[in-house]
Order: C-alpha cells, then sequence, then structure tokens
C-alpha cells in the first residue's frame, strides 16, 4: 500500500472516474461508512506506536481498500 492518508469520498470518485451525479449518489450511500472505516484505521495507524498493531491495521486497511474497490468496479460495470 502506498502512503497511507485519509481519503475524501471525492477522491474516491476520482480515482474511479466517476463524474455522473447519479452514479455517485448511488455509490455514495454505499461507500460512505467504510470510507469513514478506512479513514478511522488511517488515524489509529498513524498514532500506534506498536509495530504489530500497525501491520494488523495495514491488513485491515488493505482489506477495506479492496471491498471499495470491489463496490465501485460493481456499480461501474453495470
Amino acid at each position: 500500500m502506498s502512503e497511507l492518508t485519509q481519503k475524501s469520498i471525492e477522491s474516491f470518485f476520482e480515482e474511479y472516474g466517476v463524474t455522473d451525479p447519479d452514479i455517485k449518489a448511488h455509490l455514495l450511500f454505499q461507500v460512505t461508512d467504510i470510507i469513514y472505516n478506512y479513514n478511522q484505521n488511517v488515524i489509529k495507524w498513524e498514532k500506534e506506536p506498536d509495530e504489530y498493531k500497525k501491520k494488523q491495521l495495514l491488513t485491515s486497511l488493505e482489506e477495506i481498500s479492496k471491498k471499495i474497490k470491489q463496490i465501485f468496479e460493481k456499480e461501474l460495470n453495470t
């Protein structure tokens, strides 16, 4: 995973090339809580002094990122 930073919902729209307002509205409902969890884990990762726990958080962030990607790809391919 590249540099860990919090991301806005809009940054995910840009990353996946979503410009249609209707698709954005539909995705917003699906990903808001997941992106919130992603950002909370980034904050925890930044503050965590223990390397083992940081690795656990990194694994969690990777799983959350995969879930976000799946949601975007599913929506964009339908």
